[in-house]
């Protein structure tokens, strides 16, 4: 693993904790992230169909919200078709990597001596105990 690779683990690993240990606090941000990038589209637009066409406000608003309509329908066939692809892929591949992944987990735990199957058992047992006491 390189480097970029160790900082991007890192980078997704913190992402996940903060969405798991506080996920009303990231979904806001996403949801003001998202509100934002909208905002700064649809001014962007009036901006742009009202100095290329020099129309009234009204039309200029009607004439954006077609244009982001048809964004929008553009972008969910665009999902439409790529999930259709990335379905079939994870239905093709995703038994194949279950096995390998399980098999090495199974190879991984045998090879453990005892004592490192106890604290590994007593970690995770503790650490589910702890998050259920601070969650509840």
């Amino acid at each position: 693993m390189t480097l970029s690779t160790n900082i991007k683990i890192a980078i997704f690993m913190s992402a996940l904790a903060a969405i798991l240990i506080m996920p009303g606090t990231a979904f806001w941000l996403l949801e003001s992230i998202v509100i934002g990038l909208f905002e700064v589209l649809e001014l962007a637009l009036d901006e742009i169909v009202e100095h290329l066409f020099h129309t009234s406000r009204h039309t200029t608003q009607v004439i954006v919200f077609y244009i982001m309509w048809g964004l929008f329908i553009g972008a969910a066939y665009w999902l439409y078709r790529y999930s259709k692809r990335l379905y079939s892929n994870v239905k093709a591949e995703f038994p194949d990597w279950w096995f390998h992944t399980r098999e090495k987990a199974s190879l991984n735990w045998q090879e453990l001596p005892f004592s490192k199957k106890i604290k590994m058992i007593s970690g995770c047992s503790l650490g589910a105990a702890f998050v259920a006491v601070i969650v509840l």
